[in-house]
């Protein structure tokens, strides 16, 4: 969906308001540019028709769960933003460093999910690759969790 100007200001406060404009945003943003650079590849193969449907129904699928996880992620990096906020800069706080490297590790397992897509329709991988993939990103996001329950 395209979003007017209007909208994508409103969308832009609310964010800075709740997640603040340093490391927890960051880490927010990245996941949410990897899952959609996962959309981006998944629908460049439907032009190209390089799936099966049932494989595309399998790769919507795995898309589909890792979009689900978004509001927990936004969820999370609230939580950690108001718990600690920050300096606005590159700085992590110690205290919070596994939650932030489980997180950044989530996003890049999912820009690397992106990328299987991509290899799998041109052949060179299988499915799995994406499976393996998704399921490392939603095994990360869970620790992410569960170390910031802890804190």
């Amino acid at each position: 969906m395209i979003r007017g100007p209007f909208a994508r200001f409103r969308q832009g406060r609310s964010d800075d308001r709740e997640l603040g404009t340093g490391l927890w945003r960051r880490s927010h943003d990245r996941y949410v540019r990897a899952l959609d650079r996962y959309w981006q590849v998944l629908e460049d193969g439907r032009s190209a028709g390089g799936f099966t449907p049932e494989e595309r129904n399998g790769l919507v699928h795995a898309g589909n769960v890792l979009a689900e996880r978004v509001p927990a992620v936004r969820a999370l990096a609230a939580r950690l933003h108001a718990a600690h906020p920050g300096d606005g800069g590159q700085h992590i706080p110690p205290v919070t460093a596994p939650v932030h490297r489980e997180l950044s590790r989530a996003s890049h397992e999912l820009a690397a999910a992106a990328q299987a897509v991509a290899m799998f329709r041109r052949g060179v991988s299988g499915s799995e690759a994406v499976s393996r993939h998704a399921q490392r990103t939603l095994d990360h996001l869970d620790r992410a969790e569960g170390l910031a329950a802890d804190l």
